[in-house]
């Protein structure tokens, strides 16, 4: 297991050729914005600096050289900037299989009468072309491309923790699917460290890239004291 606070552009060049089995990543989807909106006990959004005008598109450049053949890579992000990803992914050599989506059980609230509720979020999932991918099936009938779990709740969040943390959960069952035990996945855009405590729990090595020193220290912390946070 491998933390790295620092850039990620610099911190892929000196990641391996061919070594990486799986990128499983969740980078700023640069939707935040100040306002005065205030509803049902939810602030408007604003999640901080690190969401805005963030370069979400560089990094892919520095893929291919350090994945295996048939790794995947998965990019959560907002949807609208899910056509730019799936163009630079393409540009890189590889193939969009999927979009992935995963629907909040407990959505956040918002103005029932004025709007849809936000219950779901997407994840791109490419593979490299020409080459056999890991899908490891946990249907006994078909895989839909549709996790349901809950948001991050109390019990998992941790005093200062990410605005935007992801859940354990979320991020075991897409491991389970794109990756084997001892598989090594990397998440150059680490955040609070969930996908380096589901791959602690999995049995998966692990790779963290994040650039805020606040959010490595609580990545560290959470994956080095061995946090598993299991879902009730």
């Amino acid at each position: 297991m491998k933390l790295i606070n620092g850039n990620n552009l610099d911190a892929l060049s000196d990641i391996p050729d061919n070594s990486i089995d799986l990128i499983l990543t969740d980078p700023p989807y640069n939707i935040s914005r100040k306002n005065n909106f205030e509803s049902l006990n939810r602030a408007g959004i604003d999640f901080g600096d690190w969401d805005k005008n963030a370069d979400l598109l560089t990094w892919i450049d520095k893929v291919p050289r350090i994945v295996k053949k048939g790794a995947s890579i998965i990019i959560f992000n907002a949807w609208r900037n899910l056509g730019d990803i799936a163009e630079r992914l393409e540009k890189n050599g590889f193939v969009v299989k999927d979009i992935i989506r995963w629907e909040k059980t407990n959505p956040m609230p918002r103005n029932r009468d004025r709007r849809y509720i936000v219950d779901y979020e997407f994840a791109i999932w490419a593979v490299e072309k020409h080459n056999k991918w890991i899908f490891n099936r946990q249907s006994d009938k078909y895989d839909r491309s549709e996790i349901r779990v809950p948001i991050t709740g109390k019990a998992e969040k941790m005093l200062g923790s990410h605005p935007t943390q992801k859940p354990i959960k979320l991020m075991e069952e897409l491991l389970l699917r794109h990756s084997n035990e001892n598989d090594i996945v990397l998440d150059p855009f680490m955040g609070s460290g969930s996908t380096g405590v589901a791959c602690q729990n999995l049995n998966r090595d692990f790779i963290g890239i994040e650039l805020d020193e606040t959010y490595f220290e609580i990545a560290e912390n959470r994956i080095r004291e061995g946090t598993t946070w299991k879902m009730i």
